[in-house]
């Protein structure tokens, strides 16, 4: 049996073992095989499970001889995405092999994943008569007010398995945000915020606000900051629950 075979076999046969000994297991496994293949894909495990006990190891495998093996446990590093991460990942950027600074620079440069945290998804629609510079107002003040709440952001495109799998192993709370803005009378505004599950899309709960009287951009500054703090009032997004 291949040796990438049986270290597969290992973590399939005991599901139940504690996240710490499995890391013991794969840090030993990543600096005793002579097989780089299997260091390589024992670093992708590694940084799969989203542990911090794993960024020890994988700074280590970035002074492996082999480019694949540094490469693959730069790109660990970046999935698990903590500031040691990033500080050890920093370190490889002047590697000698081209792949490896690569991989370096995406795991120096990915946002952290708060381990618990709020990560979110973000859909925006402007209605007829809305600016497409003052619908980039509302994203950028949303982002901002979520970025101020600790929030993390999913990249576009992400796929439904790949958001499964970092929500499962982090325990993040995640959302998806479709977010509308329709002009008023009187140049008034309204966002709403549908609120939902990501990536699984169950309604969660909708909240919108209305203002008037001031400048777009000035009744924007006021009513996104009040929708999101409806909604994370609503959802207890700043509860450990």
């Amino acid at each position: 049996m291949r040796p990438a075979l049986t270290l597969v076999s290992f973590l399939v046969a005991f599901p139940a073992l504690a996240q710490d000994a499995r890391v013991a297991f794969l840090t030993k496994q990543l600096t005793t095989s002579k097989d780089p293949r299997l260091r390589a894909q024992t670093a992708v495990i590694l940084g799969a499970s989203g542990s911090a006990a794993a960024v020890k190891p994988l700074c280590g495998a970035l002074q492996d001889g082999e480019a694949v093996v540094r490469a693959a446990a730069a790109s660990a590093l970046g999935e698990i995405g903590n500031a040691d991460a990033k500080a050890c990942a920093q370190g490889a950027l002047k590697d000698v092999d081209e792949a490896v600074r690569a991989a370096a620079k995406r795991a120096v440069d990915a946002q952290v994943i708060k381990q618990g945290g709020l990560y979110v998804s973000i859909e925006t629609s402007m209605g007829n008569g809305i600016s497409p510079d003052l619908g980039k107002v509302a994203d950028q003040l949303l982002r901002l007010k979520l970025q101020q709440m600790g929030a993390a952001f999913a990249p576009q495109g992400e796929q439904k398995d790949q958001a499964s799998a970092l929500v499962r192993q982090r325990k993040l709370k995640s959302y998806l945000l479709k977010v509308s803005l329709t002009p008023q009378a009187s140049n008034g505004l309204r966002i709403e915020m549908l609120v939902m599950t990501y990536p699984d899309q169950a309604l969660r709960g909708s909240f919108n606000v209305k203002a008037s009287g001031a400048k777009p951009e000035s009744l924007l500054k006021a009513m996104v900051p009040r929708v999101v703090d409806d909604a994370a009032e609503e959802l207890s997004w700043g509860s450990s629950e």
